[in-house]
């Protein structure tokens, strides 16, 4: 894998950043204050779920699509990379122009279509372009610098919350828009050359420590979607607390998180699993917690400990990096992600408002990744290396076996169901010409 010189990396870590800025303002402004939004237009958490559910499936699809098509990445990278990032701003023009639940899905998920998108040809840009400390430096540099200019979008919306007295996504989301536009203005200076025609491994090493890997961030991100789509909610309509007061959460949080981003940057695997440890308690303070208030110091804890655990499986991927290749890193990545809110999303229809079984389903969730964390990812194992990659191991031939066994098993479950179906055509086609002949003879 090429990378860049010191000089331009310099150069290109530096534009990375400012967009990162830019897009922080934009993020906090517009999906950050999504579910608020949702809320404020009567949404109930089954209907909130149900639009993430079938965004995130839209989002799904086309990354499933760029993973079988890795081709379509490397080529044209800038030009693709500049019209998704453009785009994706584009739909927060038009989607306070609808509380019709029909559209607000598929603006929504015409958005996280966009993002998908996004997410793989930056993360293929980090990916493509950096070693290992280099993709730990940017990567952590950049959530600071999103999350520090959050802020500025959070305390803004926060204001324009508080004051306006109608129609405010009608002028919050344009905001953010314009806003996030500026960062899509600064990736054209970047130089993406390098990348183009990237080449990426046919044959995967080490795929069980990528499957473990894999299975963390699922899980992992899984619990924290879910907690995202109850907690507001839960702040909003059980303990009465105004929309500014979600906003001050989410503020408190990306504040946190930023100093997270520059604690957590250089740490050790196994430094870093203490985080997921502390991160584990979050929805257990979140149920106990009765006043609306307290929630917002809440929402600032869990936000630095999800930014170490987060970290984590980032940066096991930059390791990993050697054996998967760039492409299908930076691709796999977005498909977790979408997987996890896919997981998440039907839960919480399930589970509706029953308030105390999703959070203590939250920490069953997030105790899960845990242990896979300490079991069978070697570089985070509370056991020896030896032990943990013969969990990891075990836990992909399994899970392979359990693949295999599920594609046998609806095969023959959509054979049969066609057998049946024709029998039963046949069936009903000779009790018609039976019945025509019957009419005719009669």
């Amino acid at each position: 894998m090429d990378t860049l010189e010191s000089g331009v990396s310099l150069n290109f870590k530096w534009i990375l950043i400012l967009e990162a800025v830019f897009a922080g303002v934009y993020i906090s402004l517009t999906r950050g204050l999504f579910v608020i939004y949702l809320v404020s237009i009567g949404y109930r958490i089954e209907e909130i779920s149900l639009v993430v559910f079938i965004s995130a499936l839209a989002s799904l699809l086309i990354s499933i699509f760029l993973y079988k098509r890795p081709s379509f990445i490397v080529k044209r990278v800038k030009l693709k990379l500049l019209s998704f990032h453009a785009l994706e701003r584009i739909m927060w023009l038009l989607i306070p122009m609808t509380t019709t639940g029909l559209l607000v899905s598929a603006l929504y998920s015409a958005y996280m279509i966009f993002s998908a998108l996004i997410s793989t040809f930056l993360a293929f840009t980090i990916y493509g372009s950096f070693k290992e400390d280099d993709i730990r430096d940017v990567t952590a540099k950049r959530s600071a610098a999103s999350g520090v200019s959050s802020i500025l979008g959070f305390a803004l919306g926060v204001l324009l919350l508080a004051f306006l007295v109608t129609d405010q996504f009608s002028y919050i989301f344009p905001l953010g828009s314009l806003l996030g536009l500026m960062s899509t203005f600064l990736i054209a200076f970047l130089n993406l050359s390098h990348l183009e025609g990237e080449s990426f491994p046919q044959v995967v090493e080490k795929p069980e420590k990528i499957f473990s890997a894999s299975s963390y961030l699922v899980v992992f991100l899984a619990s924290s979607n879910f907690l995202g789509i109850v907690w507001v909610p839960y702040v909003m309509t059980n303990l009465n607390g105004p929309d500014y007061l979600a906003a001050s959460m989410s503020l408190a949080g990306t504040l946190s998180s930023i100093i997270a981003s520059l604690f957590w940057r250089k740490k050790a695997f196994k430094t870093l699993r203490f985080g997921l440890a502390l991160n584990t308690l979050g929805p257990l303070l979140v149920w106990a917690t009765q006043w609306a208030y307290l929630h917002v110091p809440i929402n600032a804890y869990t936000g630095f400990t999800s930014t170490g655990a987060n970290f984590l499986g980032t940066f096991l991927f930059a390791k990993y990096n050697k054996w998967f290749g760039a492409v299908k890193s930076s691709v796999l990545l977005v498909i977790l992600g979408n997987i996890a809110q896919l997981i998440a999303s039907p839960l919480a229809i399930l589970l509706g408002g029953s308030y105390s079984i999703i959070f203590l389903t939250i920490f069953a969730i997030k105790s899960i990744a845990v242990v896979l964390a300490v079991l069978t990812i070697p570089e985070t194992a509370v056991v020896s290396e030896d032990v943990a990659s013969t969990y990891s191991q075990v836990l992909y031939s399994n899970s392979l076996l359990g693949y295999r066994i599920a594609v046998v098993v609806s095969r023959e479950s959509i054979l049969t169901t066609l057998r049946i179906l024709a029998l039963s055509l046949v069936i009903a086609g000779l009790y018609l010409i039976y019945r025509v002949l019957w009419m005719i003879i009669g």
